[in-house]
């Protein structure tokens, strides 16, 4: 039995015998969890092994055994409830719990950007399921505001002042009208850990040039031996601020040096 399932089982036990230790039997517990003499006996020994609560059986026709209980089910439901709010499992959340509103509040205290086992984790509550978040798909406002705090680009634009900034590219030139060298930060990694590397740039700004709004772009490429992709566009690509925008963002962010 998986340990959900047990959580669950001692939460009814506990709720049935009103929270208070008694003397029973096997019987009257099993047909309070509408189950077998045998399985009652099988669930106290593995709620009894988890310290949850002692099962003092007595043998012989008329004895009743004793079950104390160490644990509440108040404590188990809660902790059973930060287990499912962690597995983003809200629709078995709401069944334990049985109160959208304090649902709704434990949501909004467990939303935020976290770090927990290597891993970055942002989570944010969203009207209607989304199938991804990819940079070059259509974003809608609310989608650009989350991939913002996701992806890296190559430039950025500060939203207090408008002003152009460096992102996966700390410095950029102006070769000639039509040619831009963008110098790439080192160390940059991806969410998983892997080190960023320059195919990787590549080939993320490579998919959307089918898009009317970068058709302008006719070459990138990035010749040895720098860190550094080199960008053959229109004169009125509008380079390095389009590359801020959100369908050409690069990377998950991770870290910078």
């Amino acid at each position: 039995m998986s340990s959900g399932r047990l959580q669950q089982q001692f939460i009814r036990l506990w709720q049935c015998c009103d929270g208070k230790s008694q003397e029973t039997t096997l019987n009257e517990l099993a047909e309070m969890l509408s189950c077998s003499r045998r399985h009652m006996r099988t669930l106290l020994n593995m709620m009894e092994s988890r310290g949850w609560l002692t099962w003092e059986a007595e043998a012989g026709r008329g004895k009743r055994s004793r079950l104390t209980f160490i644990y509440t089910g108040l404590a188990l439901q809660q902790q059973r409830a930060e287990d499912l709010l962690e597995q983003d499992r809200i629709d078995q959340l709401v069944q334990l719990v049985g109160d959208k509103a304090a649902v709704r509040q434990m949501l909004v205290s467990h939303l935020g950007r976290s770090f927990r086992q290597g891993r970055h984790i942002l989570r944010v509550l969203y009207y209607r399921p989304m199938k991804n978040l990819l940079p070059v798909a259509h974003c809608g406002v609310r989608k650009t505001h989350i991939a913002r705090q996701i992806f890296s680009a190559l430039t950025r634009v500060n939203e207090e002042n408008g002003e152009l900034e460096a992102d996966i590219a700390h410095h950029w030139q102006q070769l000639t009208p039509t040619h831009w060298r963008f110098f790439l930060r080192p160390g940059i990694h991806f969410h998983h850990g892997r080190e960023l590397e320059m195919a990787d740039v590549i080939a993320s700004l490579q998919r959307s040039n089918a898009l009317p709004l970068y058709s302008h772009i006719e070459r990138i490429e990035s010749p040895p031996p720098g860190p550094w992709i080199f960008i053959c566009a229109s004169p009125t690509a509008g380079c390095p601020g389009c590359w801020g925008r959100c369908r050409r963002w690069c990377c998950r962010r991770s870290g910078r040096p």
